[in-house]
């Protein structure tokens, strides 16, 4: 199966807002957003605390649900528009091998060096390593997702896929 990729900022946006969001880094957030709104709710009427301070919590409050999204979406636009992320990517999976072209440049992989394989609303990850990773928007194999999935289930074992049904 032949994938060709061109990698959009929306792309690379939803894959840093899994990347952000997901595992302990995702609870992290989750715990530090709702501690602060509980700590800044508490005390909003206390004569002990500043307004200082309670510009400080709603930042507090505010950083993991709205300052992180936009830098994401700005480091996201700017990655795509470099060259690395601007050129076409294809992906070429077979029984054999896992392999990748862009530019001229090829690499071929066996599925034994595939991390894991996670499918989320857009994309599916095809992670390589703890900082690299493949990704295939949805809207790439348009029709033929079976086909993809059919592809990874084959090759990969259970224990390596993430949001794909068995």
């Amino acid at each position: 199966m032949k994938i060709v990729v061109k990698m959009t900022a929306r792309d690379l946006f939803d894959f840093s807002m899994y990347n952000s969001y997901s595992g302990f880094t995702g609870i992290f957030n989750i715990v530090f957003t709702v501690g602060a709104v509980v700590i800044l709710a508490v005390t909003w009427n206390w004569p002990t605390v500043n307004v200082y301070q309670k510009i400080l919590l709603v930042f507090c409050a505010l950083i993991f649900t709205v300052v992180q999204p936009i830098l994401l979406m700005q480091k996201s636009k700017q990655k795509a528009a470099s060259i690395g992320f601007s050129l076409p990517i294809t992906l070429t999976l077979s029984d054999e091998k896992f392999a990748v072209e862009q530019g001229g440049v090829t690499g071929d992989m066996e599925w034994g060096q595939i991390w894991k394989v996670i499918c989320i609303k857009s994309l599916y990850i095809i992670k390589v390593g703890p900082i690299r990773a493949y990704l295939i928007p949805k809207r790439s194999v348009e029709g033929r997702e079976k086909e993809l999935e059919s592809i990874l289930k084959k090759n990969l074992p259970v224990s390596k896929m993430k949001g794909l049904k068995a």
